[in-house]
């Protein structure tokens, strides 16, 4: 078949309008209401800061953004899901450390964080904290792994869920102290936070957005922070570094990213838009109330983050021998 000079002009010509026609799409983005798909229940860490954001974002653009939850699977129902919608930049991703967690531990969650998304931008960063009830014995991470030591196995803490990221917390915590202590798994930290308010359970890793307000009111106690250093929310509490296992660390992010395929103007302009929300005195304090920290900054840098927290993640689970199914 013959390609005629006239064919190839004319199938430039279509090609620079659809390219020129797209960039116009991006550049009104958005011309409709945008989704928050959310991994997990409404009520959590995640839940609120992505509806601080996505207020925010509803004034800003004239345009609802709706936080929808999808909770199940420890994320990778709603992770999948967006993962084999749409790309026009109108259904993202609210997701935490689990993104990347769920490829190690399940043997089918649905998706590849590498393969299937792309980054669009960092909300936050936060640790987990060791609490137990203010009527414990134990004052300190000290006394904790004392009593531990003394009764091997008697010991048990609560966490939200098997696979969650206060599990892997505490299992890494737990080898690197060479402690046998048994996890008992609730369906959410919501659940195990209201056990431990009932002495029910004797200690819990929980993440610290959402034990804030207890810590806060004296109904928790706070034995030990899973950041590298003191957090600047709770600086009279040590970090487990710090308690005597240098070099233990285990963060929690909160971000947005998207399905493979999105625009790269509208990634760059919800990112901007939601850096520049970020900035908000108000939005800062909010968000920090609940003991995380604002990031923002560019896809690039989460990008690299992500990528980062997954070779990291891919060792940690390795070594703890970590499995859901």
């Amino acid at each position: 078949m013959k390609f005629t000079m006239m064919q190839g002009l004319c199938t430039s010509i279509a090609f620079c309008g659809m390219q020129t026609a797209y960039a116009q799409d991006a550049a009104a983005y958005p011309a409709k209401p945008v989704r928050f798909v959310v991994v997990t229940a409404p009520g959590g860490g995640l839940d609120v800061v992505g509806r601080i954001v996505a207020d925010r974002l509803s004034r800003n653009w004239g345009q609802h953004v709706i936080v929808e939850n999808r909770p199940g699977a420890g994320g990778n129902i709603a992770t999948e899901y967006v993962a084999r919608g749409s790309t026009d930049g109108y259904t993202l991703l609210e997701t935490t450390t689990n993104h990347n967690l769920n490829a190690f531990i399940y043997k089918k969650p649905g998706y590849d964080p590498r393969k299937d998304f792309v980054a669009v931008v960092q909300f936050t960063e936060a640790p987990s904290v060791i609490v137990v009830n203010t009527q414990s014995a134990y004052r300190s991470l000290k006394d904790l792994v004392a009593a531990a030591r003394a009764a091997p196995g008697k010991l048990v803490y609560a966490h939200g869920g098997n696979g969650q990221p206060t599990h892997v917390a505490m299992e890494a915590f737990k080898s690197a102290a060479k402690l046998d202590i048994a996890p008992v798994p609730y369906k959410g930290g919501g659940p195990a936070t209201q056990d431990l308010l009932a002495n029910q359970v004797p200690l819990a890793m929980s993440a610290l957005p959402g034990m804030s307000q207890h810590l806060q009111s004296g109904a928790l106690r706070a034995l030990a922070i899973t950041s590298e250093k003191r957090w600047p929310t709770l600086p009279d509490v040590p970090s487990v570094a710090e308690s005597g296992f240098a070099g233990y660390q285990h963060m929690t992010w909160i971000g947005l990213v998207a399905p493979v395929g999105t625009p790269r103007n509208v990634i760059e302009r919800v990112n901007k838009e939601v850096a520049a929300v970020l900035t908000q005195p108000e939005v800062r304090q909010r968000i920090m109330t609940i003991g995380a920290l604002p990031v923002g900054k560019s896809p690039a840098d989460f990008e690299a983050m992500l990528k980062a927290d997954y070779e990291a993640t891919q060792k940690l689970v390795a070594q703890i021998g970590l499995k859901v199914d």
